[in-house]
């Protein structure tokens, strides 16, 4: 357990506030979900997956690099995990990448989320409008390098410069992973220099195999440093707040912590 971990109670995260918000649940379906999630308690991510469902209750798991943490130095891979998110209930992207010790290079699973879009849904499989896009790619020892090289110059490899919130209405790279045995965990929030200024966005937009463009930024002074309040959230959703330090998340990451301890003082 991170030293990020242990500074966190979960029994002292309420319900609208704290590291990570949960959701309010209508009394009739307390608790029976309180009952499901407790019962999805001990679970946590075991990497990426396109069922909305499960990734709803791993999400800040995979954020945390919970399933990377657990594998490092144990069998000479390197894994990155990427997150780009771009206002949570629009547009999430992730890549997952897998170094191959033997041969060199290294696998990519990316993952594109955006807005529900109903067109998609179909019969057979509710979850569909909400799957988003799967693709993979496979990078050559020399692409891998270069890739490893520009995360390197954009201090991918460091800690976050401070601790910081970031809300789930706002825009930021996370970045986690195992590195010749090594973990580290770093964030660049936008607007900032830091995410400006870094080369990476455009190196995995040149290699992205999902076909799905990237979003537009806002202009730096309209771009969200804070969850809206419920008054102005002009849509539903789910809102949050992760707060971000040198280990990570601040706060317990299994599936609806902060959740499962809203519920219990409900």
């Amino acid at each position: 357990m991170s030293r990020g971990h242990r500074r966190a109670d979960p029994s002292a995260i309420p319900v609208t506030g704290g590291p990570i918000t949960a959701v309010r649940v209508a009394a009739p379906l307390a608790i029976p979900l309180a009952a499901a999630l407790l019962a999805l308690a001990g679970c946590s991510s075991v990497g990426p997956t396109d069922n909305p469902a499960a990734r709803k209750l791993s999400w800040f798991s995979y954020l945390n690099g919970d399933d990377l943490r657990s594998r490092c130095g144990k069998d000479g891979a390197d894994r990155f995990r990427l997150v780009f998110n771009a206002d949570y209930n629009r547009h999430v992207r992730t890549y997952d990448v897998v170094s191959d010790p033997g041969k060199g290079g290294a696998a990519i699973e990316a993952h594109v989320i955006e807005a529900t879009d109903l067109a998609r849904l179909t019969p057979a499989d509710p979850f569909s409008a909400a799957r988003g896009r799967t693709a993979t790619i496979q990078l050559t020892p020399a692409q891998f390098d270069s890739l490893v090289g520009r995360l390197g110059e954009d201090g991918a490899f460091e800690p976050p410069p401070r601790d910081m919130r970031l809300p789930s209405n706002g825009f930021y790279w996370l970045i986690s992973g195992c590195r010749a045995g090594q973990w580290f965990f770093t964030a660049y929030p936008y607007p900032s220099r830091r995410f400006t200024e870094a080369g990476f966005p455009e190196a995995l937009r040149r290699i992205d195999p999902t076909g799905v463009a990237f979003p537009t930024l806002p202009p730096p002074g309209d771009a969200p440093r804070t969850r809206p309040s419920a008054g102005d959230r002009a849509e539903d959703g789910l809102f949050f707040e992760v707060e971000v330090d040198r280990d990570g998340l601040v706060g317990p990451t299994a599936p609806f912590g902060a959740l499962l301890s809203g519920l219990a003082r409900w």
